[in-house]
């Protein structure tokens, strides 16, 4: 066991204390790692990384943090964290995949009753299927995060689920509004219907209804992008199931009770019905790219304030974002200002893993950031190709 060297650790605390800017999030981040040598090694390799601004102090609350790392790795006797054996390997290796926190798989829904009209499951969940209209079917590619190449095999079954506001016109939800709600709901039902937009809608008192079935794709995602720990997926109408809350944005036409009660049900059958990974299960504002600018949040519906919890999910705003990790995405002031005015944990820790990369290769972030752009790019003309030849 070799002990950990104080005089280190003080030079180690000296250069770090001139730092801040690229640090805004550590307390953050740091927080998220149990393990106190995994800590500790994060926040060395972050401050070995990142660029140093001058005049800067380092907040109490990291210094703190990092004290008490390392006082916990000296009274354990624990080792130093290891370097790396060949820092050259590191230009060909991938982004690695943190692993990501894990929802329990809902347990086996089946369906009880059905009839022309609805269709009812053991969770208590009713579908109606009035407004159930066909469209092409699903199948589409997806690409290796391993090492970015195209997958052998299409695949057929949905493999994740975005979340929508149809930011519809939102009438008070007052009784002696029942008729004229019901009549703006078959608005915006008949719209949906009529553009194929969302597989599933969760009306303003909390029905369901089956728009788009399960195989079929619906037009609800347009230019989008995300990856779980396995596989990337580009322009998730193929891949993703759509479903939609009558609601807005604003805070103050969010979702009631009775919608998040019958989301959570859906989300529940539909995870238990496709095998979908609870890292799949993603609000729209995280998954929207704009390809010409290449920024995110093209589309920012549920950008702030998606109830995860109550949906059985963990907190999907602190997903690095594989927009931005993977292929260099940026954001804009607009797109703050939608998600509440403050980045996504997520998103920071995503810029982060960029940062880091970059120094790695001993470039700029911004230059790193434009080989990840052509990456996307080489990715998502792939995914045309083959949309040129099934349509010929």
């Amino acid at each position: 066991m070799r002990e950990f060297s104080l005089n280190r650790y003080y030079r180690f605390i000296s250069h770090f204390s001139e730092a801040v800017e690229p640090f805004l999030s550590l307390d953050l981040r740091a927080a998220q790692i149990p393990d106190s040598v995994r800590k500790l090694k994060f926040l060395r390799r972050e401050l070995s990384l990142a660029p140093v601004p001058s005049r800067a102090r380092l907040p109490w609350s990291s210094l703190i943090a990092i004290t008490a790392t390392a006082l916990a790795l000296m009274v354990t006797g624990s080792n130093s964290p290891a370097r790396a054996k060949n820092a050259t390997n590191r230009l060909t290796t991938p982004t690695p995949v943190v692993p990501r926190q894990v929802a329990p798989a809902p347990e086996s829904i089946w369906p009880v009753e059905k009839t022309p009209a609805y269709q009812v499951y053991s969770n208590g969940l009713q579908i109606r299927t009035e407004y159930l209209t066909e469209s092409a079917m699903r199948h589409y590619a997806t690409w290796s995060r391993a090492d970015l190449t195209k997958d052998a095999a299409e695949s057929t079954r949905p493999a994740g689920i975005v979340f929508h506001t149809t930011e519809s016109l939102m009438l008070p939800m007052e009784a002696g509004q029942t008729h004229s709600l019901l009549r703006t709901r078959e608005g915006v039902l008949d719209y949906i219907r009529n553009g194929h937009l969302y597989n599933y809608v969760i009306d303003r008192f909390g029905q369901v209804f089956r728009m788009v079935p399960d195989g079929e794709v619906a037009f609800h995602s347009g230019n989008s992008l995300w990856a779980d720990d396995h596989h990337i997926y580009v322009d998730l109408n193929d891949s993703f199931l759509g479903v939609a809350f009558e609601a807005r944005t604003e805070p103050s036409f969010a979702p009631d009770a009775a919608q998040i009660r019958s989301g959570r049900m859906l989300t529940d059958f539909l995870r238990s019905q496709f095998s979908i990974p609870a890292a799949n299960c993603v609000t729209h504002a995280q998954v929207s790219v704009n390809p010409s600018n290449m920024e995110i949040g093209y589309h920012t519906d549920w950008g702030a304030s998606f109830p995860f919890g109550e949906f059985g999910l963990p907190d999907g705003y602190a997903t690095a974002l594989p927009a931005v990790e993977l292929f260099g995405f940026q954001y804009n002031q607009f797109f703050l200002n939608a998600i509440g005015g403050k980045p996504w944990a997520g998103l920071l820790s995503a810029e982060g893993n960029v940062t880091r990369e970059a120094g790695a290769r001993k470039i700029s972030p911004a230059v790193y950031r434009k080989i990840l752009q052509k990456k996307y790019q080489a990715i998502r003309s792939q995914k045309h190709e083959s949309t040129d030849r099934d349509r010929t």
